[in-house]
């Protein structure tokens, strides 16, 4: 004969509350709970003490002896009842939930009548294991997960079902575009939930909505679907198509600006300006114009350019004669050169201004000057072109041969 019981439960798996199978323990029977467990104690069918982790030595009615001689008057059963259920305090993932049956509504983008269906999971713990024991398990040896779902089905549906129908109405959510707002869903509905399970003795700790099941079988479905993502395609291949646009444009803008900055640099180094560029390449477009007939429409254009200026003025006049009655050819453009002075500064000056400043002795023999095409710099003295503005300098010239 047993003096005392050892109660104790392991292999807990998915299951929220289980009923110790031995029952009418003997008192000084020693109770184990783990530290993820709880226990509650029943005596004569009333929960008398809930009893967390540790070891706990049970006192009850029931005395080895005692309780033997008095069970062979009621058939071996004790009239001292007492039993132990345990409470599983860890949380129960990946519980599996889904609408039994499917949402209608009325897709708010395009207007057609359709059936979707909702699926997902969730994770629970108990939080009041005393709340759940009585409100739900009953005398029950076991409660574990089918349980739980088969128990709160009906109030998930009535709970889901129509707000995910109103929450795609009056948001105006597509059925094609339903899938970006999964996360809403599922935080919506855990927020609408937490009460429910809480009355319970349950802890909503995750609700998650995985799936929207869509009609993929519905012929007009798949119409809306096509027209849909067709749509979505032209608009997506028109702003690309603009925005590649928009790079050409910038690019041709930018190279445009390059070639600018470019024959600008080549003007300068050269020493001659744009609108002389093109005035002389319209003189001499016009200089090859030989023919007396076209004399006229040569003084229409010169009539038309006689704004551009002196230089243009001289340019055309040159091209007239040359076209006309003369063969003279346009004045060579006038040389630049870059004048080195005092301090390490350089100027800019054509060979006019250059013999301006040798009359007033301002340019020496002695000063150095460089222009595009020159190899480095080099005093004037050393360039022909410079050294023949400062004549004889006072030197005598040579004697005047004389014929034998």
């Amino acid at each position: 004969m047993k003096v005392c019981d050892v109660i104790k439960w392991e292999n807990m798996g998915d299951t929220f509350i289980y009923k110790f199978p031995e029952e009418d323990f003997n008192t000084m029977s020693q109770l184990i709970v783990n530290e993820s467990q709880e226990a509650i104690f029943f005596n004569g069918g009333e929960a008398l003490d809930t009893f967390g982790a540790g070891r706990h030595t049970l006192k009850t009615q029931n005395l080895p002896i005692l309780t033997k001689l008095m069970t062979l008057a009621t058939d071996g059963v004790s009239p001292f009842h007492c039993q132990i259920y345990y409470i599983n305090k860890t949380e129960q993932m990946a519980i599996k939930w889904g609408t039994d049956s499917q949402i209608q509504y009325t897709d708010p983008e395009y207007g057609f009548p359709l059936s979707i269906g909702v699926s997902g999971e969730m994770a629970l713990k108990v939080s009041n294991g005393k709340k759940l024991l009585m409100k739900l398990v009953g005398t029950a040896n076991e409660f574990n997960k089918d349980n739980l779902t088969t128990t709160f089905r009906a109030f998930l549906m009535s709970k889901v079902k129509p707000y995910i129908a109103r929450f795609m109405v009056n948001n105006k959510i597509s059925i094609f575009d339903v899938d970006a707002h999964i996360d809403e869903f599922s935080e919506d509905l855990k927020k609408s939930l937490d009460s429910d399970f809480d009355d319970y003795g349950l802890e909503l700790v995750r609700f998650f909505v995985t799936n929207v099941v869509k009609p993929e079988s519905d012929a007009q479905y798949n119409k809306f679907k096509e027209l849909h993502f067709r749509s979505f395609a032209d608009i997506k291949e028109a702003t690309l198509e603009k925005q590649v646009t928009k790079i050409k444009a910038e690019a041709a803008a930018d190279k445009m600006v390059i070639e600018s900055a470019a024959m600008a640099q080549k003007r300068a180094q050269e020493g001659y300006t744009y609108q002389q560029e093109k005035s002389y390449d319209v003189a001499k477009e016009m200089a090859k114009n030989e023919a007396t007939g076209q004399y006229t429409n040569m003084g229409v254009g010169i009539g038309m350019m006689a704004g551009v200026g002196g230089t243009m003025a001289g340019v055309m006049g040159n091209a007239l004669n040359s076209a006309v009655g003369g063969a003279t050819p346009p004045p060579l453009p006038n040389a630049v050169y870059h004048i080195a002075l005092a301090g390490g500064q350089t100027q800019q000056q054509d060979i006019n201004t250059i013999k301006n400043g040798i009359a007033n002795g301002m340019i020496t023999k002695e000063t150095l000057l460089w222009k595009a095409g020159m190899a480095n710099w080099a005093k004037a003295a050393e360039i022909p072109e410079i050294m023949s503005l400062f004549g004889n300098n006072g030197m005598t010239p040579p004697p005047i041969p004389t014929g034998n």
